[in-house]
């Protein structure tokens, strides 16, 4: 059977994404898929190996792993005058040549960003930056040894109408965007829209996490930076992106979303399951948290991905509620199980507010 290039160059990145996720089966589900011999499937991993994509590996399932190059960097934030895209040109962008142009305006604007927080937020003293580059994606850690993003974000709350506020309502405040510990400066937009343009993003500070991302795998985010984080002495804050080179996504789409030119930031995604960390969405001081600010929007998307159950109060809190006290902000819930939607049908009393859109 003869294949087209383009055909050839699906096998080979269908076999590399297999043993990324260290599938054991990764050979009879090439041949399935394909519908090719074994031996074919074995001559794609050696030209792999030949190539220096792929090497063996005794202790990984699949008997392979990526080829990983890492390059490592250190920034002074004590000389002063430090400016987040001559950091970008001269640590990162010169290991991103692999990628798609589409890839490396994502990598600018996410980099820079992350970087001009850590400049111009962390008081700390140390940036350190690591690229980590394989034949599919590329990964970059930011780190700083400040005083740490959600304490950071916890002194502005308290200095800003918030009554007692923790870290977990920073990390909240965090997936709604719109926060910045200085707003005269910063629009507190960096770190929403740039966990919406990579495939994973985590952010890791005071041992609260913030994960996001369109190819959220928040287990294997974790991991990484975990394992990152018990390497260093003295963290403030860690950041992980995670992007394909051959991204298809545009950074003007992802604006596109969340934004229109004349209002700019109109919409928000709150990722409920995440927002919730101490446990499943029940208690109305839990939506009370939630719906905080929420006004500053026109449309509120609460994601129930993973959320298995809600209370009658979480729901009637932000369904009833909060939709009747501010019927210019609409309401939408999506990634319903049959029981959160029942759920809130149900504190609708039978007509749920206008400005509460159902899927259907």
């Amino acid at each position: 059977m003869s294949f087209t290039d383009k055909k050839r160059e699906e096998i080979k990145k269908y076999i590399l994404r297999k043993i990324a996720l260290d599938d054991a089966e990764v050979i009879s589900k090439t041949m399935d898929n394909f519908g090719i011999s074994i031996t074919s499937v074995k001559r794609y991993l050696q030209e792999a190996i030949k190539s220096e994509a792929i090497m063996t590996a005794d202790d990984c399932e699949c008997g392979y792993k990526l080829v990983e190059h890492i390059f490592c960097g250190q920034v002074d934030l004590e000389q002063g005058h430090l400016e987040e895209d001559r950091i970008f040109e001269d640590y990162i962008a010169k290991y991103l040549k692999h990628c798609n142009e589409a890839a490396f305006r994502i990598w600018q604007y996410t980099c820079q960003e992350m970087l001009n927080n850590a400049i111009e937020h962390s008081r700390g003293g140390n940036i350190c930056i690591e690229v980590h580059v394989n034949t599919l994606f590329t990964k970059v850690i930011i780190l700083d040894d400040g005083v740490g993003t959600f304490r950071t974000l916890v002194e502005y709350m308290s200095k800003n109408g918030w009554e007692n506020p923790r870290e977990e309502d920073a990390l909240i405040e965090l997936y709604k965007g719109k926060i910045t510990s200085n707003a005269a400066c910063h629009s507190g937009e960096g770190i929403f829209f740039s966990s919406k343009m990579t495939d994973e993003f985590m952010l890791w500070s005071d041992a609260r996490v913030y994960m996001c991302g369109n190819g959220k795998n928040s287990a294997t985010i974790q991991s990484h930076l975990l394992a990152y984080a018990s390497r260093i002495k003295k963290i403030g804050t860690i950041v992980c992106m995670s992007l394909e080179n051959e991204t298809e996504r545009r950074i003007g789409e992802v604006f596109d979303m969340y934004t229109n030119i004349e209002e700019g930031f109109i919409k928000t995604h709150i990722p409920v399951k995440e927002a919730c960390i101490n446990g499943e969405p029940v208690a109305r001081s839990q939506a009370r948290r939630i719906c905080n600010r929420l006004e500053e929007f026109k449309e509120v998307i609460f994601d129930f991905s993973n959320v298995e159950f809600i209370g009658q109060g979480f729901a009637d809190e932000v369904f009833r509620v909060y939709a009747v006290a501010h019927p210019q902000v609409v309401l939408c819930p999506m990634h319903m199980v049959p029981e959160v939607e029942r759920m809130i049908r149900h504190v609708g009393r039978g007509k749920l507010p206008e400005n509460v859109r159902l899927p259907y």
